[in-house]
């Protein structure tokens, strides 16, 4: 049976966080416009997969929640393909994600106004847009010494729920004086400068995530149609007038009479761009595919951030970490509770407790340092820019109960290896090919060895050595080659990939949208998402890609006021 075409005045392709804010508020205010919000996956309403405790490793063996890329090997890290994981369906990656809610540094933000010429970028623009997207709230007491989140800093009436772990684990406070003792308390990490330690703000409140669908999609007006389970294949253009006019699905053609927007991320922006004749004209020809516009930048400049995980076994009774993940019995039992009234252990295991965002004074004084071009130094010498992230207190694949675990996360701040998404084949949907070309800069390897240099030695002050039974996972010593080896073992990405479709002033070589997002050489069509970030912003990339959507939101907003 033939399917029908249809007619929206916006097509906006990915329900993610960009994609959700900009559907939400351009429905809501252009209320005589048509738009239709196409996603790749399914709806995700299920309830049992929405607690803090459902993460990475049990959602991505769930059919339907995660795409399960992987990058291609990698030369740098012993060969190994690594994990790529996006998440599928409505809401993105947000529902699968680890919910660290971290916007990061003045000083990024600000860059990023200057390097696309729109102050619209800058912190104070976007401290107002966080303001206003979330609503922040905390009723735990014992963290009033350790939090203070001011009206000026959050926002308390905002659709995206953004609180504090409910429990507080036995073990946090040893790592508050072992951190304490050289790096600030920092009581707002969401302030513009995120340096020092903090209690982890998250996107979930009272035991449940918070997804971009379910924050801002819950109760949909009548003039926003959603459709899920439809991957996207191409774009469709008017070749006159190079004007996108709408996109095609295997089955089905839906036409745009204004705007095609592409939300699909920071790796299926650039694969659609491309299977769609948009990108450089080399890589369009070996696929046979025809040439719309020829823009080099597309699927160039993916950067991304590496995460090693450094894990003690500490004495029985240190904090109160359960097994219910090794456990299928215990596991449903957890569900059963959690989804009678959000108690139990799926209402805060695996929740980031501490996070820290620190500086590294033995990078600063390397000879590596020493040899990078004034321009780089001073990206690392921003006041607010840090060197390296901590995050402690969350499950870890590694070890398992019933031994007492540690775990802290490493994260390697402002790399400068970048990589390509290319196409492996003119087929929509055989997978691209995915090369964040992790390490393969010199100075990123000196940033992950003193990361993890500096990580260990907090692990070894007192408050924390005292109760350690074993080091279980960590680097065989403390030299140089010892510390990259184990980097290159067992690093992972923290999946913030960025930069695919890069923003940029006009005239720039590798820029692929202005700083409104358009797509360059063509017409009706934007990118609204992470693959137009400029620089890889010093935060978990969630409240930045809400922060991109509400962005574009309030330009377009403003562009067809009166429509």
């Amino acid at each position: 049976m033939a399917h029908m075409d249809a007619s929206y005045d916006f097509i906006i392709v990915g329900g993610g966080p960009a994609g959700c804010v900009l559907a939400s508020r351009l429905s809501a205010s252009l209320t005589q416009c048509q738009i239709l919000l196409i996603e790749a996956g399914g709806p995700n309403t299920d309830l049992k997969h929405q607690s803090f405790g459902t993460r990475y490793w049990t959602l991505a063996t769930a059919p339907g929640y995660d795409w399960a890329y992987k990058t291609v090997p990698q030369e740098h890290l012993q060969g190994r393909e690594i994990s790529y994981s996006r998440g599928r369906g409505m809401g993105g990656s947000t529902a699968i994600n680890f919910c660290v809610f971290t916007r990061g540094p003045k000083a990024d933000y600000d860059q990023w106004a200057h390097d696309v010429d729109d102050d619209a970028w800058s912190w104070q623009h976007a401290l107002e847009r966080f303001r206003k997207l979330e609503s922040f709230g905390s009723s735990v007491e014992e963290y009033q010494a350790f939090v203070n989140a001011p009206a000026t800093a959050h926002g308390f009436q905002g659709p995206l729920k953004v609180g504090l772990p409910q429990i507080w684990d036995a073990e946090f406070g040893n790592y508050l004086r072992a951190i304490s003792a050289n790096d600030a308390i920092n009581l707002d990490h969401n302030s513009g400068n995120p340096l020092g330690m903090a209690v982890c703000q998250v996107s979930a409140l009272d035991g449940r995530r918070t997804t971009a669908s379910d924050a801002f999609l819950h109760s949909p007006p009548t003039n926003l149609t959603i459709m899920t389970n439809s991957p996207v294949a191409k774009i469709l253009f008017d070749q006159n007038s190079l004007k996108a006019v709408g996109v095609e699905t295997s089955e089905k053609k839906f036409y745009a009479r204004k705007e095609v927007i592409l939300c699909t991320g920071a790796l299926d922006t650039p694969k659609l761009l491309l299977l769609s004749g948009i990108g450089p004209r080399e890589e369009l020809a070996r696929h046979g595919i025809e040439v719309i516009h020829h823009l080099p930048g597309v699927g160039k400049n993916l950067r991304d951030r590496l995460w090693v995980e450094l894990v003690t076994v500490q004495k029985p009774n240190s904090h109160h970490r359960s097994s219910y993940i090794d456990s299928p019995a215990t596991l449903e039992e957890a569900r059963t509770q959690y989804l009678k009234d959000k108690s139990g252990p799926l209402s805060d295991f695996d929740l980031p407790q501490m996070i820290a965002y620190l500086k590294s004074e033995r990078l600063l004084n390397s000879k590596d340092f020493s040899a990078l071009d004034t321009p780089t130094q001073q990206i690392f010498q921003a006041e607010t820019r840090p060197h390296f992230e901590l995050i402690s207190h969350i499950g870890t694949p590694t070890v398992r109960s019933p031994e007492h675990y540690l775990a802290t996360v490493v994260a390697f701040m402002n790399p400068l290896s970048s990589g390509t998404v290319t196409l492996t084949s003119p087929n929509p949907t055989s997978p691209a090919s995915l090369d964040p070309n992790f390490l393969s800069d010199p100075f990123d390897r000196r940033i992950a060895i003193e990361a993890v240099r500096e990580a260990l030695d907090i692990l070894d002050t007192p408050a924390l050595a005292n109760d350690r039974e074993r080091i279980a996972a960590a680097p065989k010593g403390g030299s140089d080659d010892e510390i990259l080896e184990y980097i290159q073992a067992t690093s992972n990405s923290m999946w913030h990939m960025s930069g695919t479709v890069k923003m940029g002033r006009p005239g720039e070589a590798d820029a692929c949208v202005d700083r409104d997002c358009r797509v360059a050489g063509v017409r009706g069509l934007r990118v609204v998402d992470m693959s137009v970030a400029p620089l890889l912003i010093s935060a978990h990339t969630q409240a930045v890609a809400y922060l991109i959507g509400a962005t574009v939101a309030d330009k377009m907003l403003e562009e067809y006021a009166g429509v």
